[in-house]
């Protein structure tokens, strides 16, 4: 599933880029169909923080990103950090007593603010002792209040960008009235981002939210929500290794994800996850096989015994598919999370005597029907143990895909792992060694 991402850069007077507007957008030719402010707004930060990751789109430079009023006193900033992000005031927003508190308290926790479309009026003013820098649209503003606005705030902490700028007369005359940072087709037209995203289960992202809404979270329940579904169990990772946080150690399991984050951000992410509709996969039998292969190695990890405490097989199953899903390179992929560098070498490594790799490997041949390649034992289990999982496995998934609305056509793992060509190379391994 392929996402957008609009991103336009802010320049000084030297024209150096000091920062981006993200912007929301539908599809590759620069536009948005969506007019609602606060669902564009909730596509760009899920989006810009999921699917791209703010770190890879920004380059190091803050993001300006647009708030309306409920976004403004809502709990959507604590998502983003503070040094990544500038909160951009809609000209939608009037400065009541209740929002120019927010905005003091943003301020407080470190975020810059900045007043879209200003104007020499008493808006402005008001909002003026709680931001920290006032846009001024060029198209929109007459030339006498381009300058007085600079010069009523003069000498002030605001700094000002001249927004809209499409003529080198307009970006030199905004220099001359005291303009230090530009925006506009002068400079750069938005350009247009694409990333892909894991598709959730719409019936999963429910449950989620329920479950994210109770007074008392129940670990147990959100962990066995987000462990088998390969959206949420990559975008919780994606999320965790995001700019917002530094952990001193990787990530071996959804579990450990879940109480790092805690009940709070554990809320926080759920809806993000959830609310941009993520719909049906462009490839569900994909999704389904990731499902096989998580569980597969789950069942082979429990009955060997031989997986480090804390490490979760279930998870290497599912990322060792991330590639397929997401049609981008696999060392790529875990770049952008902070899994363990055991389960990296099990699934970008050479071949070795590690569980992790044994299992998956193992888990691959069944996948393939390469019987001659399974040895006679893995991890202390023989072949008639290993078929017993393998059909265990196989059994589970069709049970999640039917349950969890992963609907293939007829075209679920059992279906394809048991097609005629599949089934022929297959029948040895399930009456003998494997």
């Amino acid at each position: 599933m392929d996402v957008f991402l609009g991103r336009q850069p802010i320049l000084d007077h030297e024209q150096n880029v000091i920062g981006f507007e993200l912007l929301s957008r539908s599809g590759p030719d620069n536009f948005c169909a969506q007019f609602d402010p606060v669902a564009a707004t909730c596509e760009v930060i899920v989006n810009a923080v999921l699917a791209v990751g703010l770190d890879r789109l920004l380059g190091g430079k803050p993001a300006f990103i647009n708030f309306d009023r409920s976004l403004l006193l809502g709990d959507w900033t604590t998502l983003l950090p503070p040094d990544k992000v500038v909160i951009e005031i809609l000209e939608s927003v009037e400065p009541t007593p209740e929002i120019l508190f927010a905005c003091q308290n943003l301020r407080e926790k470190g975020y810059l603010l900045a007043l879209d479309d200003c104007t020499n009026d008493d808006r402005t003013r008001q909002f003026a002792p709680f931001v920290d820098i006032l846009k001024v649209d060029f198209q929109d503003v007459s030339l006498p209040n381009q300058a007085a606005i600079v010069e009523r705030y003069r000498g002030s902490r605001l700094q000002f960008v001249a927004e809209k700028v499409e003529t080198r007369e307009e970006f030199e005359q905004a220099c001359q009235f005291g303009y230090r940072y530009f925006q506009g087709y002068f400079f750069a037209r938005p350009r247009v981002l694409r990333a892909a995203r894991v598709p959730a289960s719409n019936i999963n992202s429910l449950r989620l939210i329920k479950q994210a809404q109770q007074p008392e979270l129940d670990f147990n329940a959100i962990e066995q929500i987000v462990r088998h579904d390969v959206a949420f169990s990559y975008s919780l990772l994606r999320h965790l290794n995001s700019a917002a946080y530094c952990w001193n150690s990787p990530v071996e399991s959804v579990r450990q994800a879940l109480l790092l984050l805690g009940e709070d951000k554990i809320r926080q992410w759920s809806w993000m996850a959830v609310l941009p509709g993520l719909g049906q996969p462009k490839n569900p039998a994909l999704i389904s096989l990731a499902l096989f292969r998580g569980r597969f190695c789950e069942l082979i990890g429990t009955a060997s015994g031989r997986c480090p405490t804390g490490a979760d097989p279930f998870l290497l199953g599912i990322a060792s598919l991330l590639d397929a899903i997401l049609e981008r390179p696999l060392g790529e992929v875990l770049g952008d999370l902070n899994i363990s560098p055991r389960l990296k070498r099990a699934l970008l490594g050479p071949p070795s005597d590690d569980a992790f790799h044994q299992i998956l490997s193992t888990v691959r041949f069944y996948e393939r029907g390469d019987c001659d390649q399974v040895p006679a034992e893995v991890l202390g289990l023989d072949g008639k143990k290993l078929n017993e999982l393998c059909l265990a496995a196989l059994s589970w998934t069709d049970s999640q895909t039917e349950q969890f609305g992963y609907s293939t056509g007829g075209k679920t793992v059992h279906s394809l792992l048991n097609s005629p060509v599949f089934a022929q190379r297959r029948v040895p391994a399930l009456s003998g060694r494997v």
